[in-house]
């Protein structure tokens, strides 16, 4: 059918880059290397080597380094996600970014997810972006 991938060997939708071949040793340092440049993720990491995500999934819970390396390279991975979402809600005035980000990281403040106490400061939040946006439109 015109427009559609073929379905030759090689050419299937979701099929990998590069096939698994067996019996060859993953070589830990390029495991290692590997989950820090994909930030964690095993897809992405098992088709750069032509594997499995299952077997890199098993080899990082095998082996102490590889399954630190995976933990730190997806902690990273969430700490640029915060401060990205920390910088859309700052300076894109984005009310709905700014409440989600108070009520899961500043619970320890007051800001949680129950909704009647929340009222008031979504209120006020509302208001306050109201007043900021007029003033900055004169």
């Amino acid at each position: 059918m015109a427009g559609f991938p073929s379905t030759k060997k090689g050419n299937k939708i979701g099929e990998k880059a590069k096939r698994p071949h067996p019996g060859v040793p993953l070589d830990k340092t390029v495991l290692l290397e590997l989950i820090e440049k994909h930030s964690g993720n095993l897809s992405r990491v098992a088709d750069a080597i032509g594997s499995h995500r299952h077997v890199i999934r098993r080899r990082c819970d095998n082996d102490k380094d590889l399954g630190e390396a995976l933990e730190n390279a997806r902690e990273r991975r969430i700490d640029e996600l915060e401060r990205s979402c920390w910088d859309d809600a700052i300076e894109n005035s984005d009310t709905a970014l700014r409440c989600f980000l108070l009520k899961t990281q500043a619970k320890h403040r007051g800001y949680d997810q129950d909704e009647a106490k929340n009222a008031a400061k979504d209120i006020a939040t509302a208001a306050f972006d109201f007043i900021i946006s007029k003033q900055a439109k004169p």
